[in-house]
Parts: structure tokens; C-alpha cells; sequence
């Protein structure tokens, strides 16, 4: 059963779907958008403009994509928002977010269904959009009509705040190739805040990041069914202390890092850096064409630091263009104090398709990747269980980094993974 807190824990919430189009309908009568009903549900039917603050006494039900076109959308710690088919949130260029839970409680957005029989794709998810820097003019993925944009050159600029903020169920498809994230991040600068964060049970990517720049600490990414954390278009932040568990039963990357797919030289390059990471695959009954480590393409530069991979049913490493590769060979990509704890090669990918093949083979790729590339190879992570619904990622002895501990929690500190606010419900 899902982890909700406070006010919306109490609730019995029936399925609400099109209630705006039809306020008429079964058990939604005494309902009026942006009025609390007797049972403190808000539908929420209508764009925001302005300051607007989302308390925690009542639950809101997204029947729609809702935009924040301006001002500051404030949420309470502990307040839930239901997610209905073809909803989503979205906070445009020029609005913010402040949405601060607390490690008790949480801001949870999760699916109308979470009470009976929940779902991948239930609902559209987070999106934020911003003007940093990206290389490409960016129109956002995953909406129908009229989709909004994103990208400039103000990399300072602000977003919002995420903190203790769970999105759960979420990843509408419109079409092949056109989904929605759990949360995604198109050009968001420097001055936005993403602490304690999860996505968990999505549909397409967990996280993803067109563009931008800012940095981000303790994330959590369960049961992604694409990627877990997609970065492109020239994203150049950094993410300390991340939390990658894969389905056993479906599931892509851990990481997927690209440029931009038209020209792999567009700058701003993505440059990300993920230190102290603990990625778990789907292990040896996981999908055979899933489950791995991380791709790299497109020319894409990375940093992957003090991180473990493990339980990989397929390959730990693909290397994919020789734009990427010519990345690899100047010092551009790093592995630095990073651990291959078992399963999983080193592979390039020579796909007859790709314009821009590697010259290098398995074999060099792989001696690179603990050569100069920096990769630790065959160390025992000595997790205590890297069961699927129940981990725990706490390694029994310390396992060195580059300079300091390896894994996304440092064993002589806090176990923030083991928090009230994380929901591992397969």
C-alpha cells in the first residue's frame, strides 16, 4: 500500500476522471473546480496565474493538463495531488514552484487510482520548464497541441524548489517516441533547488533533463520502464547521492547521457556528473534486451564518481558514436572510484544504422574503461539486499571512492535511503 501522510491518508478517493467536462458525474456532484468539497477534494480545472498556495487540508485532483503560467505555486508539506488520465502539471517559463515537504511529510503526486489498482501511466507527471542554456530551441515533448518551449541563455535561471517531493505512476504516452517523465527538467538553471526527491513506477524515463544546469542531491529512481535518469540537450549539472532501483521485469539505463541527435557537436555539451550513485539492475530473471548500466552517445561528456553498479542483466557500459568516443580519448568521460560489482560487459555499439561508428571494438572499450577510463571492475559491494520492494543499500564495509566512500550512502553517516518519505511498493 502506498505511503501517503497526513490529511490525504484518511481519505476514501474515488476514480475521477473528466470531472471538469462533466461536473455532473457519479460522485463528483458536490464538487466545483477550485472549491473544497465537504470531503476536502479540489479539482483543479483551470490554468494558475498568480501566486497560488496549495494547502495540505484538502487533496488535489488533476483532471487535465493544468499550466502554471505565472507567479509561485506553493505547496504545503503533506499535501497529495491526484493525477487523472492525460493530466499533468506543468510550470511554465516565467512561473516557479515551491513545493517543500518535509521527511514526515512529503508532497506526494500520485495517481487518482492509488488506493486500488495503480499504474504506469496513470497520469502526465512533473514538468518544469525554463530559459537555460540548451542546444537546440526546444519545444517540449509529450503534449499534443500547442506544446511550450524552453531554453535561453540565463543559466541562473530559477525554476522552484523541490524537497521531499514524491511523483508516483506517472509517464503518458501521446505517441511513439512523445511521452511525459515522471519529472522533467527542460532548461532549468542554476538557481532552482532539487533535494529528496523520487519518482518511482513510471511509465517512460524517471527523471529527465533537457538542458539547463542546476544540481541536485538525494534522488531516488524506482521502477523506471525507460531510462532512470535521461540527460541531454546539453544538461551540465551535478547530482550527489543518487538511488537507482531497477524492475526486475522492465527497465532500460540507469543512465542514459546524449547531446543532441541532429549534430553531436551542438554546445552547450552535456557534461553531467553523478557522484556517490548506487544503481541496482533488474539481476539475473530481468528483461533480456534491459537492464543496463549506462549508454553514452551523441559526443555526450560524463562524470560518473565514487558510484556502484550491480545486478546489470546486460551490458554495465555502452559507448555508442565516435563523436563519444573522441570524448573518452581527451579525459572528457570519467569513471572515477567507480565500482562494476558484477554483471554486465563493456560493449560499443555498431548498430549499421549509426552515421558515426566507433573504431574501437569491445575489447578497447573495455580496456579504457578500467584503464584510463578510471572503472573499478569485480569488487563486491556487499549490499545487504538488493531485493526488488525491499533494498538495502547500506554496504557493509566501506568501499573507497575516489578519495572518499563509494555508493549512494555513507556508511559511517545517515541512511537516508531508509526514510518515511520513499515509497519501494513494487
Amino acid at each position: 500500500m502506498n505511503k501517503l501522510t497526513g490529511f490525504a491518508a484518511t481519505l476514501a478517493l474515488p476514480l475521477l476522471l473528466n470531472a471538469c467536462d462533466d461536473p455532473g458525474q457519479t460522485g463528483v456532484e458536490e464538487e466545483v473546480c477550485g472549491v473544497p468539497s465537504e470531503a476536502g477534494r479540489v479539482q483543479v480545472c483551470s490554468e494558475i496565474d498568480g501566486d497560488t498556495t496549495w494547502t495540505a487540508d484538502n487533496v488535489y485532483v488533476l483532471a487535465e493538463i493544468t499550466f502554471v503560467r505565472s507567479g509561485t505555486l506553493t505547496i504545503e508539506p503533506g499535501t497529495t495531488i491526484l493525477g487523472g488520465g492525460g493530466s499533468a502539471l506543468v510550470i511554465e517559463k516565467g512561473a516557479s514552484i515551491d513545493a517543500q515537504g518535509t521527511a514526515d511529510a512529503p508532497i506526494v503526486m500520485t495517481s487518482v487510482n492509488y488506493e486500488s489498482s495503480p499504474n504506469r501511466g496513470d497520469w502526465g507527471g512533473l514538468v518544469l520548464l525554463g530559459t537555460a542554456g540548451a542546444n537546440v530551441d526546444g519545444v517540449a515533448e509529450g503534449f499534443a497541441d500547442d506544446p511550450p518551449t524552453y531554453g535561453g541563455d540565463d543559466d541562473a535561471y530559477n525554476c522552484g524548489t523541490l524537497r521531499y517531493v514524491r511523483v508516483e505512476y506517472a509517464g503518458n504516452e501521446v505517441s511513439p517516441g512523445n511521452e511525459l517523465n515522471g519529472i522533467t527538467f527542460y532548461a532549468c538553471g542554476t538557481g532552482t533547488t532539487v533535494e529528496n526527491v523520487q519518482v518511482h513506477m513510471g511509465l517512460d524515463d524517471g527523471i529527465e533533463m533537457f538542458g539547463g544546469n542546476f544540481n541536485a542531491r538525494n534522488i531516488v529512481v524506482t521502477g523506471a520502464a525507460d531510462d532512470s535518469i535521461d540527460c541531454d540537450q546539453g544538461f551540465r549539472g551535478t547530482l550527489t547521492n543518487v538511488f537507482i532501483h531497477q524492475d526486475p521485469t522492465l527497465g532500460d539505463n540507469c543512465l542514459e547521457w546524449s547531446n543532441q541527435g541532429n549534430d553531436f557537436s551542438a554546445e552547450p555539451l552535456t557534461s553531467p556528473t553523478i557522484s556517490n550513485m548506487t544503481c541496482i539492475g533488474s539481476g539475473a530473471g530481468g528483461e533480456t534486451s534491459k537492464s543496463k548500466g549506462i549508454t553514452i552517445k551523441e559526443g555526450t561528456q560524463a562524470t560518473v564518481q565514487n558510484s556502484l553498479f550491480i545486478d546489470l542483466t546486460n551490458q554495465a557500459a555502452i559507448l555508442q558514436n565516435q563523436a563519444t568516443q573522441t570524448q573518452a580519448e581527451s579525459g572528457a568521460i570519467a569513471f572515477n572510484g567507480t565500482h562494476f560489482c558484477g554483471g554486465g560487459t563493456y560493449e560499443v555499439d555498431t548498430d549499421d544504422e549509426d552515421m558515426d561508428p566507433v573504431s574501437w571494438g569491445n575489447e578497447e572499450f573495455a580496456e579504457w574503461m578500467v584503464g584510463d577510463g578510471g572503472a573499478i571492475d569485480g569488487t563486491d559491494c556487499m549490499l545487504p539486499s538488493t531485493t526488488w520492494g525491499s533494498p538495502s543499500i547500506v554496504p557493509a564495509a566501506m568501499i573507497e571512492g575516489a578519495g572518499t566512500y563509494a555508493g549512494a550512502v555513507d556508511p559511517s553517516g545517515e541512511d537516508w535511503t531508509a526514510q518515511s518519505w520513499i515509497n519501494y511498493t513494487p
